[in-house]
């Protein structure tokens, strides 16, 4: 049993706008949801807002244990783009309306392998960091909490970057912002991709990674995403990386995402913890009863989750 006794509620994720990828059974014997809006352009019109406030309230009639929202990743730039600013605000207000623990959030700010060598990452990350403490102000009357998701390295197609948030130290400033509203959502599988990665490449350089696997910002976690991935995307090469695989299918040792999150969970006891994983049908889960079926096959993180094994 974790500290105090907390213990975390599992999660799987949908398509907020699309109430038939709910999975009832899920709701009923183990857990949450964690309603996900894919493009900024899908809240673009109020018809959209009222699709997602009506799929909100479906959830939360059909009893789910916990619920949160995951703001758009693509056209969606709330840095720089005032009405991505304002939609990101919206968000927040309807999380709050109905009931939702809190937002995940990414830094959006995508970064082409080619312009990669001249990029100022320290600058842009002090740009979010602004951005993000003004939300923080914004949003003081909300009971909701910000999770700033890690990134991998680099994305699934080794064509681009999103290189704000990807190590535990790039959380330095977060931290400073000093804020009982920011936090981390941690990703369990970014993260593994980024060690592998690191490895990799120390490997042959013959330079070992210093990056220790269980290593966590010092930023408080607000959340837990987990899965694992296949492949590894390089820049410039024709590979691919797969993220969402169940943890025993994945190339990231399945002991080592074990430990991985069992650190997280020990920083954060009471975490949501969201699997991530992807399926060939989003009506007819798999993946995720699967990965629960890994889970509760594993001693050491048993009693650590709410219906979620013995």
């Amino acid at each position: 049993m974790t500290a105090g006794g907390a213990t975390a509620t599992l999660q799987v994720t949908i398509d907020g706008m699309r109430r038939d990828q709910i999975d009832h059974r899920w709701i009923e014997q183990v857990g949450g949801i964690e309603a996900y809006v894919f493009d900024g352009d899908d809240l673009a019109g109020e018809d959209h807002w009222r699709l997602l406030a009506e799929n909100l309230r479906h959830i939360r009639a059909l009893g789910a244990r916990a619920l949160t929202l995951h703001f758009p990743t693509e056209h969606a730039d709330w840095v720089h783009d005032g009405d991505a600013y304002r939609k990101l605000l919206r968000f927040c207000e309807v999380a709050a309306e109905h009931g939702a623990a809190g937002v995940t959030l990414h830094a959006n700010q995508f970064v082409a392998a080619s312009d990669w060598p001249g990029f100022d990452v320290a600058e842009r990350r002090r740009r979010v960091l602004g951005r993000l403490a003004e939300l923080d102000a914004a949003l003081a009357h909300l009971p909701i909490w910000i999770g700033v998701e890690n990134l991998p390295v680099i994305g699934v197609q080794g064509i681009d970057y999103d290189p704000v948030f990807v190590y535990p130290a790039d959380f330095a400033g977060l931290a400073e912002i000093g804020s009982p509203r920011l936090g981390v959502t941690w990703d369990i599988c970014h993260w593994a991709v980024t060690h592998a990665l690191a490895r990799a490449v120390g490997n042959l350089t013959q330079r070992p990674t210093v990056l220790d696997p269980l290593d966590l910002p010092e930023a408080p976690l607000r959340h837990i995403h987990f899965a694992s991935f296949a492949g590894i995307a390089l820049p410039h090469l024709p590979y691919t990386c797969t993220e969402g695989v169940a943890p025993q299918d994945g190339d990231a040792d399945p002991g080592v995402l074990a430990g991985m999150l069992g650190a997280a969970l020990d920083r954060a006891p009471g975490a949501g913890v969201v699997f991530e994983v992807q399926e060939e049908d989003y009506g007819d889960r798999r993946t995720c009863w699967s990965t629960l079926s890994w889970l509760r096959s594993v001693p050491a993180l048993r009693g650590r989750f709410r219906n979620g094994g013995s």
